[in-house]
């Protein structure tokens, strides 16, 4: 029995009597070889947005929910809203900036989208728009500016911008 004993431990003891090399960190120059990495060097791989794959996740004992984004979560305006616009909300532009308050997007300056659509988002806001939904965010927006116009979105900037349709002009 103590022979066995003795065989187990031998190797713990044998390992705890061994000794590392040290390694002088501060005799370790930087020679002529080290050159500074371009920023270009830096990035490997170009990744283009790819909506991931529907995986399972375990949330409960017995239930699994699917770990992907939402459709409204990928497209900011098609989010559903139900909200109805504050009475301190007067005009077109004053609704069109509070639908859009927590949605990522801002509405572009009036001034350059053209005459038509400067007079319309100051004309003063119908009774019948002040409850909305529930609704596409998108679809509230045509709602309030009305078929005479049409939306235009810069994704990059995250602006909403309306011109009016050819008939109209």
């Amino acid at each position: 029995m103590r022979t066995i004993l003795l065989i187990a431990i031998l190797p713990v003891v044998l390992t705890g009597c061994l000794s590392l090399p040290i390694i002088d960190q501060q005799s370790k120059q930087a020679g002529p070889t080290d050159t500074p990495v371009a920023i270009s060097d830096i990035f490997i791989e170009r990744y283009d947005y790819e909506p991931p794959k529907e995986t399972q996740i375990r949330v409960g004992r017995y239930s699994s929910a699917a770990a992907v984004n939402t459709r409204q979560q990928e497209n900011l305006l098609e989010v559903v809203v139900d909200t109805e616009i504050p009475n301190q909300e007067k005009t077109v532009g004053q609704a069109i900036n509070f639908l859009l308050l927590r949605s990522g997007y801002t509405l572009a300056v009036p001034e350059i989208q053209g005459e038509h659509v400067k007079q319309l988002l100051n004309k003063k806001l119908p009774q019948i728009h002040r409850k909305i939904g529930p609704v596409m965010l998108k679809d509230a927006l045509m709602m309030l500016v009305g078929k005479a116009y049409w939306m235009k979105v810069d994704p990059v900037h995250r602006l909403i911008a309306f011109d009016t349709v050819e008939e109209f002009k």
